[in-house]
């Protein structure tokens, strides 16, 4: 058994984290931190885990962690998880980041995002923790950052044509929608209920933190990128649409997406009309894309759900990369049906 902390279990990612985490066969959970509950049994402020025999939550101590974890998995707020990582990274502890902390390698890009990163010599050894692009750094990584949810869904949807050169131009456009959990657990008025329910709106139009991670993630391509909340609480569904090469056909583009997703265990190209829906991969590690052609226009579809393939599971399956396992273990569920 690999031993594995969790740093942060009582947001949306952190308890998606956990769920995965403790009922996975090849891990054994053997610290938790949450300090704002330490010492309160986690299923007083996380109800699904009554009854689940888990670790007393405690305060995070690096040299702790260290002593009783080889792994340590961050579901910690942005900003708080440079501290955690610098810490156990220098305490010989393996790190997955959760939190947009450590998505990019290059200090100079993550500050004109964020700010200026307090460790920029960690930042610059971190991979950016999306297996069906980076499998084998990952395998041998110290830190990696697991990338957002809309870019998860955005990068999966672009990265095939890109890569086989179908494109006639280097820009994107990507339409976007979330459910209302990627926004957090902490309630604000734009995620109350009722100001969500019934509605559906369009935010932070062309200046979204996550398009510029995904130009890094897709060697600088232009991304225009429109995010939108759906009354929902799980799930995204991105359509993106690429403008093709002269001559490239829709079967040629059918063929490119089904070779490069055939080896892949969480990726699936839908048979040719057949629009991929998120309730078909809601609480698993899945991604459906569906493909439509029209003259030169590419217009794929992706859907993930937000806290599993776009946070927590695909945490999971970095950290399977990293401790030598199936990438699959713990993570080869269907979906939650109906």
């Amino acid at each position: 058994m690999r031993r594995v902390a969790l740093v942060g279990a009582t947001g949306y990612t952190g308890a998606e984290s956990l769920r995965l985490l403790h009922g996975h066969p090849a891990f054994e959970l053997t610290h938790l931190c949450a300090d704002s509950k330490a010492g309160v049994p986690l299923a007083d402020s996380l109800a699904p885990f009554w009854g689940v025999d888990l670790p007393m939550p405690v305060r995070f101590d690096p040299a702790e962690v260290a002593a009783k974890a080889d792994f340590a998995v961050l579901a910690l707020p942005h900003g708080t998880a440079q501290d955690a990582a610098a810490s156990l990274l220098a305490a010989g502890v393996r790190v997955l980041d959760l939190s947009a902390d450590h998505r990019f390698a290059d200090p100079d890009a993550f500050a004109r995002v964020y700010g200026p990163h307090k460790y920029p010599e960690v930042l610059r050894e971190t991979v950016y923790g999306l297996p069906e692009l980076n499998r084998a750094q990952i395998r041998e990584a110290r830190l990696v950052g697991c990338p957002g949810c809309y870019p998860t869904s955005v990068v999966l949807a672009v990265n095939p044509a890109l890569r086989a050169g179908l494109l006639a131009g280097a820009e994107v456009i990507a339409d976007c929608k979330s459910g209302v959990s990627g926004a957090g657990r902490t309630p604000t008025a734009g995620t109350h209920f009722t100001e969500t329910s019934e509605g559906l709106h369009a935010y932070k139009t062309l200046d979204h933190r996550h398009a510029p991670e995904m130009s890094m993630a897709l060697g600088g391509m232009a991304v225009r990128f429109v995010p939108h909340l759906v009354p929902m609480n799980r799930g995204i569904l991105s359509t993106v649409y690429l403008r093709l090469r002269a001559g490239v056909t829709a079967a040629e583009a059918r063929r490119v997406y089904e070779e490069a997703y055939a080896p892949e265990p969480f990726v699936s190209v839908l048979p040719a009309g057949l629009h991929p829906d998120t309730r078909n991969v809601r609480g698993t590690n899945r991604c459906h894309i569906g493909l439509f052609v029209s003259d030169d226009l590419l217009c794929v579809q992706s859907v993930i759900d937000n806290l599993v393939k776009g946070a927590a599971g695909q945490a999971v399956q970095c950290v399977n990369l990293m401790a030598g396992l199936p990438e699959t273990a713990g993570l080869d569920h269907t979906a939650l049906f109906p």
